[in-house]
């Protein structure tokens, strides 16, 4: 199947095309060309006049709730989401049940997403087992299994030698270490900055230090 994109702007920092009205040649699913294209009664074409035309969205922080709480999220719904709305790409973040603090639960995740077939996954290993901030999880089984980062998502690890472990196994398997930066002894249960606002209004304050 061949289609044409005519006349949409494109944008594509990877080829350096910033708004500029172009064409493009889709054969089979993939782009053969884009530029000021001539059409053939035998495309199928879309015009796209007035709108833009950009690469798939990469989403970093995702929550696909499976496996255990599929009541608020799957593989296959997360994917749907993702794709309808332009994304093509996406991590997912570890807090599942149980916890993708383990191979087993990675190599589920990938299962799962070859099944659904939609949206490329990319799932986010635990920095501790059950992201609890206590021990360091299996890095690098799940990043053998398929793990493209660490973290322990809204959780943070306030233990420094913990998280200076996770940093060192980060550089060695060349991942990324995505951090809840928060000290909770800091925050105190607070809902807004600590100050002469939060003073007057009454309400619990988190340092800002």
């Amino acid at each position: 199947m061949t289609l044409l994109l005519k006349g949409g702007t494109v944008v594509d920092p990877s080829q350096d095309i910033d708004q500029e009205k172009q064409d493009i040649l889709i054969e089979d699913g993939v782009v053969a060309d884009v530029g000021i294209i001539d059409p053939n009664s035998e495309w199928e074409i879309l015009d796209l006049t007035g709108l833009v035309v950009v690469p798939g969205f990469i989403d970093m922080h995702v929550h696909f709730r499976e496996p255990g709480r599929e009541d608020r999220e799957t593989v296959e719904t997360g994917s749907r989401a993702a794709v309808a709305g332009g994304f093509t790409s996406v991590m997912c973040m570890p807090n599942t049940t149980p916890v993708n603090d383990n191979e087993s639960v990675t190599r589920f995740l990938l299962s799962k997403a070859q099944e659904v077939d939609l949206a490329n996954i990319h799932p986010c290993g635990a920095i501790t087992k059950g992201s609890l901030g206590e021990e360091l999880a299996e890095i690098g089984e799940m990043v053998s299994a398929g793990a493209v980062a660490i973290s322990d998502d809204g959780n943070p690890v306030e233990n420094n030698q913990v998280m200076r472990r996770a940093l060192e196994y980060s550089r060695i398997f060349g991942i990324p270490v995505v951090d809840h930066c928060e000290d909770r002894a800091l925050a105190a249960g607070g809902c807004i900055h600590e100050g002469v606002v939060s003073t007057r209004l009454g309400l619990p304050a988190m340092s800002r230090t």
